[in-house]
């Protein structure tokens, strides 16, 4: 039995029932991984051999971490979390050495709920972009076809997972950092709502820079669980926000369907699949109407807060010749901003969340809807060595962070969405469907994310004996100024 192939909740039922040891998951996540790095390059810092030595001590020791939720299941925390002792570069030559002393308190929590972490999973610099790829460890690539990306930030968690070479990994979302690469990848990303998660990570965080700043009236940013299935993902979701899904949902219920999200442009193949999935629900006894509130409001507080947050943390890199444009780009915008402009972003987003909750509870005027359903992205997995999508069904794109808008137009209302795979393109590239509830009602959302996937089935898994027998040298290197694309340029 391939221990690495069953989802989490399986692992873990096998592990508690002493049918399976931790080592021998251990040893079948390594297996994958070992099959599957070499090309994909979601974990690029591993340290086996504590990974091994934990797991050991917990086969050995039944009173160690005893009754701890996720005892033995496999993870690897995102780059951007400090981990103690363990090198975290945040994707940057910044911190190409940076080695904390301390956990983030996000890593503590996951730690103390049993998991054996083998590493760190990879993201671009700071988590800026959804394409996975840094100067310092190289490029992530979609283990559906490695000329593609894994999206991104949590590119290397999602890619791994759909790897089998974790059981669980968290994520943290921005502007669709969860959701993006859960989409890109098949697998399930959860952004809880905003102020819902009680390990948020702290010390590196937007998060952190944004509370403070505002003192707490703006917390855009938000950590959250990706997984293969909608049962891992609450079971992991019981640890980061301790909820556990319970409530009583309709078996029909009302959905709002939107696929441009206030005018965005769609890749007909997003558009295809989106719409077959959504009329499935539909014939299953969803009652699904086309209708959207409009969220393009939400572009002024997210582009204005987003860059406060960038130049609050890292203002103390401006100029650094280590730091990739975008990230430059962010904190010099955030320098440059007024009271004024910031108030009126803040005021915006003020607005997007109101707007949001009325159109849902039909406070003002609309009949009122359990969710709403979307494109979690606007294209499919794009090619690896672009930095961002310059262009989609004809329209051009102003700037890197254009192509994300299904993603960041949810972020501003705080609400909690979930990517669930929807299917995937002619070429076999996957889709994600973005579901999405009212602020707080995360639980609720589960639910019927459950029953939608009981609809549109669980993804399978990429063929990884094909990514197995790959060259990464006949593949395609990241964009310019990767790891990849600085090597060749060289040789």
């Amino acid at each position: 039995m391939d221990l690495a192939a069953l989802p989490a909740t399986e692992q873990k039922a096998l592990l508690e029932a002493g049918k399976a040891s931790c080592r021998e998951l251990l040893a079948d996540c390594r297996t994958r991984a070992e099959m599957t790095e070499p090309v994909v390059n979601a974990i690029p810092t591993v340290h086996w051999d504590t990974a091994e030595a934990l797991a050991g001590r917990l086969d050995n020791d039944p009173t160690l971490l005893e009754g701890a939720p996720l005892r033995g299941l496999v993870t690897a925390f995102k780059d951007l979390m400090p981990t103690a002792g363990v090198r975290t570069t945040r994707g940057s030559l910044a911190y190409a050495d940076d080695v904390p002393t301390e956990d983030d308190t996000l890593v503590a929590a996951i730690k103390e709920s049993g998991m054996v972490p083998v590493g760190k999973t990879n993201t671009p610099e700071f988590g800026a972009g959804s394409q996975t790829w840094n100067a310092v460890l190289g490029t992530t690539r979609n283990p559906w076809d490695p000329t593609r990306t894994a999206g991104g930030s949590s590119g290397g968690a999602a890619a791994a997972l759909a790897c089998g070479s974790l059981s669980l990994a968290d994520g943290s979302d921005l502007g669709g950092s969860l959701r993006n690469p859960a989409s890109f990848c098949s697998v399930v990303g959860f952004r809880p709502s905003t102020g819902r998660n009680p390990v948020q990570a702290a010390a590196w965080s937007l998060d952190a820079e944004l509370l403070r700043w505002s003192g707490g009236a703006i917390q855009m940013p938000t950590t959250g669980p990706i997984a293969r299935t909608v049962d891992d993902l609450v079971l992991f979701n019981a640890v980061l926000c301790g909820d556990r899904p319970t409530p009583k949902v309709p078996s029909a219920p009302r959905v709002a369907y939107s696929l441009t999200l206030s005018g965005l442009p769609v890749d007909p193949e997003v558009a295809q699949v989106v719409d077959e999935a959504v009329r499935a629900l539909a014939e299953s006894g969803w009652q699904v109407v086309e209708a959207e509130p409009d969220l393009s409001i939400s572009d002024l507080s997210f582009e204005r807060l987003r860059a406060v947050a960038y130049f609050n943390a890292w203002g103390h890199l401006t100029g650094d010749d280590r730091v990739k444009d975008d990230v430059l780009y962010e904190i010099e915008m955030g320098r440059s901003l007024t009271a004024e402009d910031v108030a009126d972003a803040q005021m915006s987003e003020i607005a997007a969340k109101t707007r949001w909750d009325d159109f849902l509870t039909g406070a003002a005027g609309s009949p009122g809807y359990d969710l709403m359903v979307a494109p979690v992205s606007q294209v499919p997995p794009f090619p690896v060595d672009q930095k961002a999508v310059g262009e989609i069904d004809g329209v051009v794109l102003d700037h890197y962070k254009d192509w994300m808008k299904s993603c960041c137009r949810i972020t501003s209302t705080g609400a909690p969405a979930v990517s669930l795979p929807a299917g995937f393109t002619a070429n076999g590239l996957p889709i994600g469907l973005q579901l999405v509830g009212r602020w707080n009602h995360d639980l609720a959302l589960l639910q019927h994310v459950k029953a939608a996937e009981e609809v549109l089935g669980t993804s399978p898994a990429p063929d990884i004996g094909a990514l197995a027998t790959l060259d990464p040298a006949t593949l395609p290197p990241g964009p310019p100024g990767s790891l990849e694309a600085r090597n060749r340029a060289m040789a």
